[in-house]
């Protein structure tokens, strides 16, 4: 109710057309808890596995923001999908769980070769 309260009352100060830097009260209630995940730590530790071998932690550094739109960034976004639906993914998140301390780490299965010059 006090929330409810709280939201009508910055409704109605933004719909007044009241411009200017009034200062935005908000009320936070103190009984909020944190959301509990539904992955495991394995799952969690495999996907940042596959996340990098997509190619996205390359895409994802710097301050500048990431183009999401860009070719590249599509992409790597679609392997990574890709990745995280496949056999090999279920079979790195259950060897990580059997083995938690195991210093797994995802590859691609056929590592690039540089020709020589």
């Amino acid at each position: 109710m006090k929330r409810f309260l709280a939201l009508s009352a910055i409704a109605l100060g933004l719909a007044a057309g009241q411009a200017g830097a009034q200062s935005i009260q908000f009320h936070v209630p103190s009984n909020i808890e944190p959301v509990q995940s539904g992955l495991t730590r394995a799952e969690v530790i495999a996907d940042y596995h596959v996340w990098r071998l997509a190619g996205l932690q390359d895409l994802t550094r710097g301050d500048i923001g990431v183009d999401t739109s860009s070719y590249q960034y599509r992409k790597a976004h679609a392997t990574y999908l890709h990745l995280r639906q496949s056999p090999q993914f279920a079979q790195l998140v259950n060897e990580l769980q059997q083995r938690p301390n195991a210093r797994v780490v995802a590859g691609p299965a056929h590592p690039p070769t540089h020709a020589a010059q």
